[in-house]
Order: C-alpha cells, then sequence, then structure tokens
C-alpha cells in the first residue's frame, strides 16, 4: 500500500528576494496551502536591486522595493500563504552574519514550523547557464543554520530564552 503524502501542518519558507520562491518551490507551497497547511514565507531582502532599467536610478531603490513587496504578498495571495515577513536586508549584499542568523532562529522559533525550505547553500552553478546569485547562497546558509543548529539548542542564543523562545527543532528540510 503506498504510504499517504506528507502535509505539514506549518512550513516556512525562507529565501533571498522576493519572486525567490516563485520560480523554486511555488508549486509545493501551493499544493500544501490547499491541502490545509500554514505556509509562512521569510524574504530577508528587499529586492531593490532587481533591475537594470538605466532609466532606474538609485534614488529608485525604495520604489523597486515596495513594488518588490507588492508582487510578492499578490503572490503569496494566489498561492494561498497568508503570512509573509519581510526581513528588508539590502538586495546584493547579504552575508550569512550570525546576527541575521539569530533574527532567522527567532522567527523559526516563533512559527515552530514543521518543513523549513529553502536554497542550496552551496549551489554555484546551474548547468551553463546560470551562476547562482551570492545573495540566495547567503540565504540558504542562514536558513539550514538557523534551522540547525540555532532553532533547537537552548544554549545557542540563550537570550531568545528569556524572550520567550523556546528551541524547536521538530522539522524536516526541504
Amino acid at each position: 500500500m503506498p504510504e499517504k503524502e506528507y502535509i505539514p501542518k506549518i512550513a516556512m519558507s525562507i529565501h533571498a528576494h522576493p519572486d525567490d520562491q516563485d520560480f523554486t518551490v511555488a508549486g509545493t507551497l501551493a499544493k500544501w496551502a490547499t491541502a490545509g497547511c500554514n505556509i509562512i514565507t521569510v524574504i530577508i531582502t528587499d529586492g531593490a536591486a532587481g533591475s537594470n532599467d538605466p532609466a532606474h536610478a538609485a534614488d529608485y531603490k525604495p520604489t523597486l522595493a515596495s513594488i518588490r513587496e507588492k508582487e510578492q504578498i499578490a503572490a503569496n495571495e494566489t498561492l494561498g500563504i497568508k503570512e509573509t515577513i519581510f526581513m528588508h536586508q539590502p538586495d546584493g549584499e547579504l552575508e550569512p552574519t550570525v546576527a541575521l542568523r539569530k533574527e532567522v532562529t527567532k522567527l523559526i522559533r516563533r512559527h515552530k514550523p514543521d518543513v523549513v525550505v529553502t536554497g542550496d547553500p552551496q549551489a554555484v552553478f546551474y548547468g551553463s547557464g546560470y551562476i547562482n546569485h551570492p545573495d540566495h547562497r547567503a540565504a540558504a546558509q542562514l536558513a539550514l543554520y538557523a534551522a540547525f543548529p540555532s532553532a533547537g539548542s537552548r544554549l545557542l542564543f540563550a537570550d531568545l530564552l528569556d524572550e520567550g523562545y523556546e528551541p524547536h527543532n521538530e522539522y524536516r528540510y526541504y
């Protein structure tokens, strides 16, 4: 008899830019949402560097960030995702710092997902046609190490305990 398909109760999708989850895992997230999964999307950067249009000078970045945020919220509504968290880090400058890992750890401890979905932190080349953006690798590294070991270890970021964020490590990795 075939094994019943796994549908998490709570999933967290963590990516660098608005639109990253849409061209990677949106189908899976939509399927889970339709089946009743509560999905929390975390977008780490503001997406403000995502244009090569010569008409867009540096002062356009806040406008572009606002556009990208609205686009992501609309895309998530289409997928059935009700909660989107924007961390507003500068696009194109993301580094997997301890301070940011702590913030992602806090989100995981707050929401207690059964599943954390992110990219591959080691993927640099996808065939001969695409070099993976450094922000994608940094976001995936942040998500991976926030999920393990940080979210489940009491003494990593122990000050989060004082804020009421107990360890959480009951999830699958995708």
